[in-house]
């Protein structure tokens, strides 16, 4: 009885065995003479038994060494058991490591599926692909040295001679996670910066070799300059320039592109620093300041820049003076995340005021104004309110009481808005502040109207 068990059991292994047998040992090898174009390989694969073809499609999966590496397939079967996958990889870097694989490929004979998988690294003639000529290499590198494949790292140490000591190293980069590293991509980082203006030379001799084991058979090289720190050309106001007025930006022009920079500006006297940002515009630098300068004051501007190689200018200094009000009133309205209006006599400030500007469809105009006539009150039909205490800066700007309502009493909804934009383009203040301006700007003050924060 044991014995007519075993058997069954026996044969059900046996059956087992065979189906894994059959379903893994599969071999595949390098089509020959397919290596004639470096972008394409065909495999010839034959599973052993015969393949259900139209069902193939979906089960083929290859990965290139590089990821985002544009790579498609193809399948030409010679027959029920053979096949051939041609790969076709698209652009920089050639012959990278392929990983292919084929997974529970159906064959004609039931529940028996087919899988094979391996690598391989398409042998494709070493070549230098950087031009022969660099110009503007940054004085602290890289030095960009690019082949068409991937390159045996010991190999580059023996066959590139440096000019001066330093660090040869492939591209590193990061993909979804994912480290990586292009060995075809290579950056020479002198150990101590090389000298601005100059050029020098690497030599790669015959010998390198590539990680298909291809080899360079000619002497290359490559001579780059070194490029030049950005000078400033001029400067607006000009350097140790006078009377320059109160609310106006700080401007460096450069002969070469800027990629990045900084502005100081600074008291002389007091050291205190003049809020603002700065604006890079290819060759142009713009300060941008976040309030009026005082007048009468020697202000001291400083400039960090790299140029678009990524060369750093020695810091530029020069210095202004800005205009003297002796006791002459002035106005400074700043229509930033808060709006205020403060009244200055002299560098003296007389009066600090909270208001609102216009909203964003209807924005208060920036700039320089001077105050002209005024009224006690006025009415628009347009917009059916009206205010007290209004002053003109030019046509139908003006500063005024915050509004009132038909029945001639303020609307306390748009006084709670005082500090944020809420008017259609005038300048308002509160009843009291608004009767102070009055009584107290004389006509033809200045008033400097700006939106920085």
């Amino acid at each position: 009885m044991r014995l007519k068990m075993l058997a069954p059991l026996s044969f059900l292994f046996t059956l087992s065995v065979l189906a894994y047998t059959a379903g893994h040992c599969s071999s595949w090898q390098v089509k020959p003479g397919s290596d004639k174009d470096p972008n394409t390989t065909e495999i010839l694969i034959n599973f052993l038994l015969p393949m259900r073809q139209d069902l193939l499609i979906g089960k083929v999966t290859v990965t290139p060494e590089i990821p985002l590496t544009a790579v498609s397939y193809k399948i030409n079967w010679l027959g029920p058991t053979t096949m051939i996958l041609k790969i076709q990889q698209a652009g920089f870097p050639q012959g990278q490591l392929l990983n292919f694989q084929i997974s529970g490929a159906p064959s004609l004979l039931p529940f028996i599926k087919k899988s094979i998988k391996g690598e391989i690294r398409p042998p494709v003639p070493l070549k230098l692909l950087t031009a022969p000529k660099l110009e503007n290499i940054p004085s602290r590198g890289p030095v960009p040295i690019v082949f068409n494949t991937p390159v045996d790292p010991g190999s580059m140490e023996r066959a590139v001679v440096l000019p001066v000591p330093g660090r040869l190293q492939p591209v590193r980069f990061s993909v979804d996670g994912q480290n990586c590293v292009d060995y075809s991509r290579w950056q020479y980082v002198p150990g101590t910066p090389f000298a601005n203006g100059q050029t020098y030379r690497i030599a790669i001799r015959p010998g390198l070799r590539a990680m298909s084991g291809t080899v360079l058979q000619t002497y290359q090289e490559i001579t780059f300059t070194i490029a030049k720190p950005a000078c400033v050309v001029d400067t607006s106001p000009p350097a140790g320039a006078a009377g320059v007025w109160l609310y106006r930006n700080v401007e460096f022009h450069l002969d070469r592109e800027v990629s990045a920079a900084s502005v100081r500006v600074t008291d002389f006297r007091e050291e205190i620093d003049v809020p603002g940002d700065t604006e890079v515009a290819q060759r142009t630098v713009i300060f941008h300041p976040a309030c009026a300068f005082m007048p009468g004051k020697t202000y001291r501007v400083k400039l960090l820049a790299k140029s678009k190689e990524n060369e750093p200018l020695d810091e530029y200094e020069f210095s202004f003076t800005t205009v003297d009000m002796d006791e002459k009133i002035w106005v400074e309205v700043k229509l930033g995340e808060r709006h205020t209006v403060t009244v200055y006599r002299g560098s003296r400030c007389i009066r600090h005021m909270v208001a609102s500007g216009g909203r964003p469809e209807t924005p208060t105009p920036t700039g320089v104004f001077y105050t002209q006539d005024r009224g006690y009150s006025f009415w628009s039909h347009r917009f059916q309110e009206g205010a007290t205490y209004w002053v003109r800066l030019r046509g139908q700007l003006l500063v005024h009481s915050v509004p009132r309502d038909s029945q001639w009493k303020v609307k306390e909804e748009e006084h709670a808005k005082l500090g944020f934009p809420a008017s259609h383009g005038c300048i308002r203040l509160d009843e009291k502040n608004a009767k102070w301006f009055f009584e107290n700007i004389p006509r033809g003050t200045p008033v400097i109207i700006h939106d920085r924060t």
